[in-house]
């Protein structure tokens, strides 16, 4: 090394690059190895070089105006002795700002909330809904993944149907908990919490949740972090509520003369005719919900129901009293079920009406998917044959003989559909005798069913 003087600060900012060239080094005469670097830009920064194991090392130490001479010729010092012992201060440094980045992931895992890690659980689920290679039934569908939002919802915000503010979620107390809080004792309490004033949620919330630890428990990056075992304690499983058996979710033979009286004796016609077309047709709520003016052929009598497991929907019989009841809805718009107040502008809410009738005929709680039940179990009374059930409710073939060799002519289904109508109608107490150009309707022992 040259050009060796003993710095100072007049000598510091006195030195400049030479013209020419692409840098200029003046070296310290009072600590070896330490160099002052300028470059034609004006910049100045302090280097160290030395040899190490028979190559030449040179590495920045600082900017001038960062570092005093005094603070540059300690940091000389410091790597020099470095360097003695055949340690490389570069891979030093690296090593060090690889533990500070583990160091602050670390414990920025540590602070990650629930709501970020299940906010991840859904952006993957979500991915497997848009493969179509993945089959049904190993990958969500649009109402799962919208059961999963709305129980993790901090609630709060206007509806974006009807009016009011919509509720917490169920799941939302664990979504502002941090992964690392997650715990049996801490879950048994939410569940005691929950269980209190909605005991089918808090089951379904803690079924949800369950799905979303296992998956963590498989995440590299969550693993070793969260309690694995914290969902699967007994003393959490005794407080989550029993799921009601679905076979109790129908109803039966004698509760359809109250039920079909309290029905029709509703204020709205469309309430009156979508509550009793799901029981008449086991259909979903949505299919029914989502029916359209197009999809009703009245002439040969059917109905075209959008199927959530054939892509192009099936064809189903149009009975005569249903038929009866579709016509004499207001055709508001597109839809055969609409609704003057409905943003979608068709019905969209039919539990409270449904709620409403259970009321007034004193029966026990039965939801709306229970009216599907109801068709299936009580087709049986009718002798319907089974296959003629699953074709008419929308269910997938089961059987080889069922998926590839039997097509069933819709009079056919309108056969036994309009047998089972019939005698529905007969156990509710209704007589009506279809007449052209007008329906005849009457509940016997009860009030008017005209629509």
């Amino acid at each position: 090394m040259k050009d060796k003087e003993n710095f100072t600060a007049g000598r510091v900012a006195a030195f400049k690059c030479e013209l020419g060239k692409s840098q200029s080094i003046l070296w310290d005469g009072k600590v070896a190895g330490l160099g002052l670097r300028a470059t034609p830009s004006g910049a100045k920064s302090y280097i160290f070089q030395t040899k190490l194991h028979g190559s030449t090392l040179r590495t920045t130490i600082g900017d001038i105006h960062t570092y005093s001479i005094e603070g540059a010729q300690k940091e000389a010092r410091r790597l020099k002795v470095l360097t003695d012992q055949g340690i490389d201060p570069r891979a030093l440094d690296r090593q060090k700002k690889e533990a500070e980045v583990t160091r602050k992931a670390e414990l920025r895992i540590k602070e990650l909330l629930v709501y970020e890690a299940w906010t991840e659980y859904l952006d993957y689920q979500k991915d497997k809904m848009k493969r179509p290679h993945i089959e049904r039934g190993k990958k969500w569908g649009d109402r799962h993944l919208k059961d999963h939002e709305s129980l993790a919802q901090a609630g709060g915000q206007f509806k974006k149907r009807g009016h009011g503010l919509t509720k917490q979620g169920v799941l939302f107390p664990l979504m502002t908990k941090k992964l690392i809080e997650i715990s049996s004792e801490l879950l048994i309490e939410w569940q005691k919490v929950e269980a209190q004033t909605r005991a089918n949620n808090a089951r379904q919330g803690f079924e949800m949740f369950r799905a979303f630890w296992r998956w963590c428990s498989i995440r590299p990056e969550y693993a070793n972090l969260i309690d694995v075992n914290a969902v699967e304690s007994k003393e959490l499983r005794d407080e989550v509520p029993s799921r009601k058996s679905k076979r109790f979710d129908v109803l039966d033979r004698a509760q359809l003369k109250p039920w079909f009286s309290a029905v029709t004796s509703l204020n709205s016609s469309v309430a009156k005719a979508y509550l009793q077309a799901l029981i008449l047709t086991g259909a979903r709520r949505e299919e029914m919900a989502n029916l359209q003016w197009a999809d009703v052929d009245f002439q040969w009598g059917a109905i075209w129901l959008k199927d959530k497991v054939v892509e192009e929907g099936r064809k189903i019989p149009l009975t005569p009293y249903l038929k009866s009841l579709i016509e004499n809805l207001p055709r508001r718009n597109q839809w055969v079920f609409s609704s003057p107040t409905s943003k979608e502008g068709r019905y969209t809410d039919p539990s409270v009406a449904h709620h409403r009738a259970l009321s007034l005929a004193e029966l026990p709680p039965v939801t709306i998917h229970g009216l599907r039940r109801t068709f299936a179990s009580l087709a049986e009374w009718v002798e319907m044959p089974v296959g003629i059930v699953a074709e008419i409710m929308g269910h997938k073939p089961s059987a080889t003989a069922e998926k590839h060799y039997k097509s069933r002519p819709l009079e056919l289904l309108g056969i036994w559909h309009t047998k089972y109508e019939a005698w529905i109608l007969e156990q509710a107490g209704i007589e009506f005798k279809p007449q052209e150009g007008a329906q005849l309707l009457k509940v016997v022992g009860g009030t008017s069913a005209q629509t």
